[in-house]
């Protein structure tokens, strides 16, 4: 059957729309992540933080984080009651498994130690000290800051006492728009809640009795 041509170039036009409709449906999100210092970063004590072997051992728990904040899209307050959340801009993995690794790691280089492991770690691994974090908001914010508040705690590793207990906040100014400079604010963020903590660990008195495994 032979079709009219103005019949056949709006069946190619409709082919066309599904396939454009298509390709915007199958682009892929931009994916973000946070990111720990580096080694040989300054260490809050007049020094440089390269890692030795030994030091504190510190068993890092699962960082929580309200439901809200624990989904891929990256979200920002657009008014005091109501937030954005962009499909194309995403964490490449959960927030809270994301941001309890880079504290980990920010300790280990802040307080010059390879001992530190993220809970719960191996059978019969026991740390000196426990740290827990509980984040309340890690957003943006209306005024376009990013803030970041959250209840932490520092425990003996043998008897669970808790020996700090204290909170952190920020808001810190997002120095350009758009999601690459929101993520950095964030991450600054996250580096001065672990100064906060590690600063803390550092004035308890040295403990020699527990030790993780290597």
């Amino acid at each position: 059957m032979r079709l009219s041509g103005v019949r056949r170039r709006g069946i190619l036009k409709g082919i066309a729309a599904v396939g454009i409709l298509a390709g915007c449906a199958g682009a892929p999100p931009r994916l973000y992540v946070l990111t720990p210092l580096p080694p040989g970063a300054p260490n809050g004590s007049g020094g440089t933080s390269e890692r030795r072997h030994g030091g504190r051992s510190i068993g890092v728990q699962p960082v929580t984080m309200p439901e809200y904040l624990d989904r891929p899209e990256i979200v920002a307050h657009t008014s005091a009651h109501e937030l954005s959340a962009n499909r194309d801009d995403q964490w490449a993995e959960r927030l809270p498994t994301n941001a309890t690794r880079v504290l980990a790691e920010n300790l280990s280089v802040l307080l010059v130690t390879d001992r530190v492991r993220v809970l719960p770690a191996r059978d019969g691994d026991r740390f000196d000290y426990e740290v827990t974090v509980d984040v309340d908001r890690f957003e943006r914010t209306v005024s376009g800051d990013s803030a970041l508040a959250a209840h932490w705690a520092i425990r003996d590793g043998a008897t669970g006492k808790v020996l700090v207990r204290d909170e952190t906040r920020l808001s810190t100014p997002v120095q350009a728009s758009g999601y690459p400079a929101l993520v950095a604010a964030m991450n600054d963020n996250l580096t001065a809640l672990s100064r906060d903590i590690a600063v803390a660990i550092g004035k308890l008195p040295p403990k020699g009795g527990a030790r993780a495994r290597t």
